[in-house]
């Protein structure tokens, strides 16, 4: 995780960055509420940034969270590799802090979260990726609460 100067009361956007449909969720204008926000369907890394972009732009963040696939012992594996590109190229694209979190089952926990409140199965899989991105920001928030 990037240590920032932002605190867990920042506008922040999270992104769970994915082949073919990346999650998005944020804090609302006052940054205590966490919302999932419309999910970006699109296989072209270079629209998925620049829709990220605008999201963050239009909800005025201040910076934005993207959720790494770390394998088991922590290290970069394929996946996380590919996501840490991504994470470089937004980076890049943008002045605003771009950190990354752990995403480990993020998706286990999504799915939980949405069968618990009674969504069927089908229906969950149109919503997991934005709710996986809202545990992406809650974790990202848990980190700026601990004191460093």
């Amino acid at each position: 995780m990037s240590d920032t100067p932002l605190t867990a009361k920042s506008r922040i956007l999270a992104v769970d960055f994915g082949d073919a449909r990346t999650g998005l969720a944020a804090t609302d204008w006052t940054g205590t509420i966490a919302v999932p926000l419309p999910r970006i369907d699109s296989r072209d890394r270079a629209q998925v940034i620049q829709k990220v972009l605008e999201m963050a732009n239009e909800r005025e963040s201040q910076a934005i969270v993207v959720g790494l696939p770390l394998t088991l012992d922590g290290t970069l594996g394929e996946r996380a590799q590919h996501t840490q590109q991504f994470v470089n190229q937004l980076q890049q694209a943008t002045p605003l802090p771009v950190a990354t979190v752990d995403e480990s089952h993020t998706t286990d926990e999504a799915h939980d979260r949405l069968k618990q409140g009674g969504m069927k199965a089908k229906k969950r899989k149109d919503h997991a990726d934005s709710i996986s991105a809202l545990v992406i920001l809650e974790r990202y928030r848990d980190h700026l609460r601990r004191p460093h």
